[in-house]
């Protein structure tokens, strides 16, 4: 039998044999898409027989039967042209099961790649990652200005973490003033268009960490302020969101809610703040990829995710050492060797129903009152974790938000327009209008009758340039 390395070794050669070269990178200067049918993501009816101009990237004409002589064409046949997803909670400088696979540089960097490749396979232009390491993001931004296709990229770089708290083993905390300059300073550098706050004393039955002082939060609301970034805040449960709100919070980027429901006054205050609340029900529903691994069978997984990752998610032993790793982190107090026996109580395939579900009706109530939703998935959380994958994640995100009870439309909205409204950038992208970026994804069928028809994307266009997913992701597709 082989040995660990030499088996990634071998799977990240084959990586690399069956990768050709990227689709073209130059925008488009001139394309004229025909016969689509246009939801425009404004929340104007669906429209039939509409042409789309593009030029340099940009929209520059919509029409019944517009026609240009001498222009490229895309008949898409009827086919549904949407605006180009967002997913608004990414990690993209985590790769899924990296931390039990111990993956080397190469590997790495080749899968990020491939994640790139994936966001726009599965028709995401627009990322937000909430979290990442400088390294990482600095590595990814290189790749991407070298001509590595990928969506727009967008960071709030390294999040505020509190010593001795959440994530202060794996990201340098803040504990002084000075030390809030100093992170400042470091997401000036690195472009962040925002500030990522934890707050989290525990995901268990009891607090287990220490979150950040009320003169470390004031302190950040006072520079965030000042360098005129808006804040995003890690929290999950009713009193952390009500500290979120106080801070002034752009958005909560956790729907939460997985053991309760949201109080009267708790809505009330969500929709007076004007806060966003981002989805992440895939923290609840991912992980029953372990007891269905039928769904790595699905041919969008198996088009976009590597097939390194799917091997992974489909070892038994890795849901059990994530399932271990959970315990310890919700219950320290628990001993190593009785992990997998509590895990096996607490962690079943009903218990994460049940807490999808209770963050479903929550969000549902929320965005019933007014709260503007937003899809993200929370791709590549956690490096132990093999079932966050990059790309595919964000459309089942958008579809456990509608099986939640949310109207197809504002389902599609909270990956389009919404999100382009939070990030500043409605402008630009968001919705499919004369002068924004040609960022469009298309889809056989109609995803207001289905969101499931998201998942069978035929073309995404990046800043004008189409292609199919097969292109994107620069190989045939696998065998079915």
């Amino acid at each position: 039998m082989q040995s660990r390395p030499i088996q990634l070794l071998a799977a990240f050669i084959g990586l690399m044999a069956s990768a050709v070269l990227a689709p073209a990178d130059a925008r488009a200067e001139l394309l004229l898409i025909r016969n689509a049918r246009l939801i425009d993501g404004t929340g104007a009816p669906p429209r039939t027989g509409v042409g789309i101009l593009v030029r340099d990237g940009w929209i520059a004409a919509i029409a019944p039967n517009l026609s240009l002589p001498d222009t490229p064409i895309l008949d898409v046949g009827g086919a549904t042209v949407l605006p180009g997803l967002i997913d608004a909670h990414v990690h993209l400088g985590v790769v899924p099961g990296s931390g039990q696979r111990h993956d080397p540089p190469e590997v790495t960097r080749e899968l990020r790649r491939q994640h790139l490749r994936a966001y726009l396979a599965c028709g995401v232009t627009t990322v937000l990652d909430t979290h990442i390491d400088p390294a990482a993001a600095r590595d990814i931004r290189s790749e991407l200005a070298a001509g590595e296709p990928g969506p727009r990229f967008l960071i709030l770089g390294p999040g505020f973490v509190t010593p001795g708290g959440y994530l202060s083993d794996a990201s340098p905390a803040t504990a002084t003033l000075e030390e809030v300059s100093t992170r400042f300073a470091l997401l000036a550098e690195l472009g962040a268009v925002g500030v990522k706050v934890f707050l989290e004393p525990g995901f268990g039955l009891r607090p287990v960490w220490p979150i950040l002082s009320p003169e470390i939060r004031a302190a950040i609301v006072r520079t965030a302020a000042a360098h005129r970034l808006p804040i995003y805040v890690h929290a999950q449960r009713e009193e952390e969101m009500k500290m979120a709100l106080a801070m002034g919070a752009r958005a909560i980027v956790h729907g939460g809610f997985y053991d309760g429901a949201p109080s009267d006054e708790f809505v009330r205050s969500m929709v007076e703040s004007k806060a966003y609340l981002m989805t992440t029900f895939s923290l609840a529903d991912a992980q029953s990829i372990a007891f269905h691994p039928e769904r790595l069978d699905d041919p969008l997984v198996r088009r976009t995710v590597p097939a390194l990752e799917r091997a992974t998610a489909r070892e038994p032993a890795s849901e059990s050492f994530l399932s271990r790793a959970q315990i310890g982190m919700a219950e320290p107090l628990v001993p190593g060797f009785l992990h997998s026996v509590v895990a096996s109580f607490m962690l079943t395939e009903a218990s994460m129903a049940k807490r999808l579900a209770s963050s479903q009706q929550a969000v549902r109530r929320l965005q019933a009152a007014g709260v503007p939703i937003v899809a993200g998935s929370d791709s590549g959380n956690w490096p132990i974790d093999p079932y966050h994958f990059h790309g595919p994640t964000t459309l089942r995100e958008i579809q456990l938000l509608g099986a939640a009870g949310v109207p197809p439309a504002d389902a599609l909205a909270s990956a389009t327009r919404i999100p382009a409204r939070m990030l500043g950038l409605s402008d630009e992208i968001g919705t499919v209008e004369v002068g924004k970026r040609a960022d469009l994804v298309i889809v056989r069928e109609d995803p207001l009758k289905d969101l499931g028809v998201l998942r069978t994307v035929e073309w995404t266009l990046q800043d004008g340039v189409a292609h199919t997913p097969e292109e994107w992701m620069g190989s045939e597709p696998p065998p079915r």
